[in-house]
């Protein structure tokens, strides 16, 4: 049985979209909620951000955001999910990534940076976004398994229209040491379409590709005044749910990141969709989290972000992989 509050009429209806493609009979009642629910949250929770700041500005007074946010936080804590109910047998949390060989910080950003401005890739953002995402569950202390893997098309427009489809994933065997590839399989998890003005961001246009363009995007999506490196990180995750970045945009990301003196070099990996990549640490700001930054060796971009314990806590041992999300999944295996 669940409690929902909700803070506006319009956060209430996009629960309730989500709820409509949802096939609640097959849903346990005590179900951890989805990944993509997670997102859910983090949208609203951005968007009361963008509002409260607007009201600060008019009044010229300290607006209390707790309240607010902590009403949008029962939005992730409702249960929706089917997709966890699966044979137990298999693996309850990833197969965390192996690195190798790391090289300066300054190094691995310098030479994503080179590859950026060298190539024809993203050359403007845009509202569209194929992503593949996975998020621990926990029930009564106890991680619940599989790893099911969502992979996520997300297509939406500056009147605020669009459509979101979200497949099944499966992990394959690993090969060769490294970690199971994700892959797509037949099984479509939700539909969503939005008409005018029903999907809810906190602006349909994208800033420029310098650092004040790209800081306003990521304050947009709650980031605060002076960030840690992990609040840069988690804020641009949430940002790159909603946009495919240009080359020039997570360029300056890449700048950005370096510049917080906070990053940690990992090495070389192959990422959960056979993909070469270079890995940064960088602490989460929460505690007992760290968040590994993944740029592709290939085109310089950044293509995912694994998070992981470093402690243990409520049942979930140290080193445990929590959350991951991969992008421009059409260079690897699931696109």
């Amino acid at each position: 049985m669940w409690v929902i509050a909700m803070s506006s009429d319009h956060e209430q209806d996009l629960v309730t979209q989500w709820l409509r493609s949802v096939d609640t009979a097959r849903t346990p009642v005590d179900a951890e909620p989805p990944a993509r629910l997670f997102a859910l949250g983090e949208r609203l929770t951005a968007e009361q951000l963008v509002r409260d700041r607007a009201r600060t500005r008019r009044r010229g007074v300290r607006v209390a955001w707790a309240v607010s946010v902590a009403s949008l936080v029962v939005v992730a804590a409702i249960a929706v999910s089917s997709v966890l109910m699966m044979p137990a047998a298999q693996a309850s949390t990833p197969t965390p990534l192996t690195f190798h060989s790391p090289a300066a910080e300054h190094q691995i950003i310098a030479d994503a940076v080179k590859k950026l401005s060298a190539q024809d890739g993203v050359a403007a953002p845009e509202r569209s976004v194929r992503e593949v995402s996975w998020a621990i569950s926990i029930e009564d202390g106890k991680i619940m398994g599989p790893v099911v893997p969502q992979i996520v098309e997300l297509d939406w427009n500056a009147d605020l229209s669009g459509v979101s489809t979200i497949v099944k994933g499966r992990t394959e065997d690993p090969v060769d040491g490294h970690v199971g590839r994700v892959v797509p399989t037949d099984e479509e998890i939700s539909k969503q379409t939005f008409g005018a003005g029903e999907f809810g961001v906190p602006s349909p246009d994208s800033p420029p590709a310098t650092v004040a363009g790209v800081s306003e995007m990521l304050t947009m999506f709650g980031m605060p005044e002076h960030p840690t490196a992990g609040q840069l990180v988690e804020s641009m995750v949430t940002v790159m749910d909603y946009w495919t970045l240009s080359d020039a945009q997570q360029a300056v990301l890449l700048k950005m990141i370096g510049q917080t003196g906070e990053a940690r070099s990992l090495g070389r990996s192959v990422d959960r969709l056979g993909r070469d990549v270079e890995g940064l640490r960088i602490d989460s700001a929460t505690s007992g989290l760290t968040h590994a930054v993944l740029i592709s060796a290939e085109t310089g971009r950044i293509v995912g972000v694994e998070t992981q314990r470093t402690t243990a806590e409520e049942g979930i041992p140290a080193d445990t992989v929590v959350e991951y999300r991969m992008w421009d999944p059409e260079r690897g295996e699931a696109g």
